[in-house]
Order: structure tokens, then C-alpha cells, then sequence
């Protein structure tokens, strides 16, 4: 018998005896699933078949955001007093809403029946940190109501959610939320801060067919989730209106947006 040797020497006959032997030995190396398939609504039951789909938005359209540093380059201070992107200064300087967030979840059904658990929230950090005193960018107050509303409050350890905003009832302690096939489920999420600062994640726990998953729930727009309480002073405080032109005050207290528990 002829073998037919490679310039590196190595005999063709032997490359295929190691692929077989390989074979039998359940080592042939299959190909690594591609990460950028596992997009929102991926289980991790079952990553190639998303069970639903589940999209956030931020419903903040009035009240107050603090950034952790005072405003100071010409082209921030032009995006506010000019009316630019506001959002866009917002998401530079690692902006939180103050006192509350309100957050907009979207449930839509997949091919099967399934059942949501728990919504968990993951702080970033064990503890609050300080409020955020740099800038303070507040609207005159404004909201709506959502068809399913929740509670959490971020200056607690371990934040879950309630069923009200003075409440301490957990909602998923006895409630569950079902989505069939096709269906649409809106929900409101608040997030109330008072002492400090927090930023945190979101992951949805669900049972499908008597099978455990989870799924991560992205920040909107590529920004975060966060949420801050207020400061007694601010570097620098605007006021303006979503979308509009800011102005900034002599004040630096947030007194016109402060709770009428704390007062000036």
C-alpha cells in the first residue's frame, strides 16, 4: 500500500484514523452557536426558539433627572439652552431619573402558552449611593395610568416588587402573569429612590410546558436602568420642558420638585 505523505510530513490515512477515532469518542468538535442569535425574548431553556418578546421603554415624559457631575462643556450647556439632544447629554453623563422611574413593559406571546413568574431587579451595587448632585434637568409634572402596575423601591437592599407604592405585599408572591400565544400584555414599572442613588437589571423568570427560563430585559435606547434620589443643592439646576429649551436657575436647591415631606 502507497501512503501519501503532506510536505509537513504527516500521512493523509492518519488525519483520517484520528477524525474516526474522534468521532467514536464524541469529540469531533461541533460548531459554536452564534451569540448575536440569542437576541431579547431568548430563553435559556431553549435559545434558538424565543418563547415571547419583551421590549421597555422609559414613560418619563415630565418631572426631574440628575447627573452625577456638573454640566460644564459649551457643547452640553448648548444641547440644553438650545433645545438639542437633551437624551443625548443625558446618556454621556450616566443620568438617573430622581424620586422615580417609570418604565413601560411590553409582553407579546410566542408559539406556546407560558406563564411569568417573577420579574427580579438586579442592583449593581449591595447599598445606594449618594444622590447624584451635579445637574438637575426637571419638566413640569405629567403621567398616565398602565393597565398592570408595580412597585419597587431601590433604597431597600434587596428591591423587589410591590403591589402599591406605600405597600409591602410582593406582587409575584401571589400573582402570576399569563401570556398566550399572540397576546399582548402592557405593564407599568415604577421605581422609587428617596435616599440615595442605584442602578440595577431586570430579568424575567417564566414556566413554559413545566420548564423553568429566563430572559434578560435590555435598557431602552441603549441607556440604563437608574434611578436617584434627590440632593439638598445641585451644581448647576435647569429647568425646560421635554423636548424643548432648558434654562438654568440661580437656585442650586431642588425646592419646586421636592416632595411635600421634605420641603425647603
Amino acid at each position: 500500500m502507497r501512503v501519501l505523505w503532506l510536505g509537513a510530513g504527516i500521512p493523509v490515512i492518519g488525519a483520517v484514523l484520528t477524525a474516526i477515532a474522534l468521532q467514536l469518542l464524541g469529540l469531533g468538535g461541533e460548531s459554536e452557536p452564534d451569540p448575536a442569535s440569542a437576541g431579547v425574548g431568548a430563553s435559556s431553556a431553549s435559545p434558538s426558539a424565543p418563547p415571547f418578546v419583551v421590549t421597555a421603554r422609559q414613560e418619563n415624559e415630565a418631572g426631574c433627572t440628575a447627573l452625577p457631575r456638573k454640566v460644564s462643556s459649551p457643547e452640553d450647556r448648548a444641547e440644553l439652552v438650545t433645545g438639542g439632544d437633551v437624551n443625548a447629554v443625558i446618556q454621556r453623563h450616566q443620568g438617573a431619573r430622581v424620586g422615580e422611574m417609570n418604565l413601560g413593559l411590553t409582553f407579546e406571546g410566542g408559539p406556546s402558552s407560558l406563564t411569568i413568574t417573577a420579574i427580579e431587579i438586579k442592583p449593581n451595587s449591595p447599598r445606594p449611593a449618594e444622590p447624584f448632585a451635579g445637574t438637575l434637568l426637571c419638566e413640569p409634572n405629567a403621567g398616565g395610568e398602565a393597565k398592570i402596575q408595580l412597585f419597587a423601591d431601590l433604597d431597600s437592599p434587596e428591591p423587589v416588587f410591590l403591589t402599591g407604592k406605600n405597600s409591602t405585599q410582593k406582587y409575584f408572591k401571589e400573582k402570576a402573569i399569563t401570556l398566550a400565544p399572540g397576546e399582548q400584555v402592557n405593564l407599568s414599572a415604577t421605581f422609587l429612590a428617596e435616599k440615595g442613588s442605584r442602578d440595577f437589571g431586570l430579568l424575567i423568570r417564566y414556566v413554559r410546558n413545566g420548564k423553568d427560563g429566563t430572559v434578560p430585559v435590555p435598557a431602552p435606547r441603549g441607556g440604563r436602568y437608574a434611578v436617584t434620589g434627590f440632593a439638598d443643592r445641585y451644581g448647576a439646576v435647569y429647568e425646560g420642558s421635554a423636548g424643548g429649551v432648558y434654562r438654568r436657575l440661580e437656585d442650586p436647591r431642588p425646592c419646586p420638585w421636592l416632595p411635600a415631606s421634605r420641603g425647603c
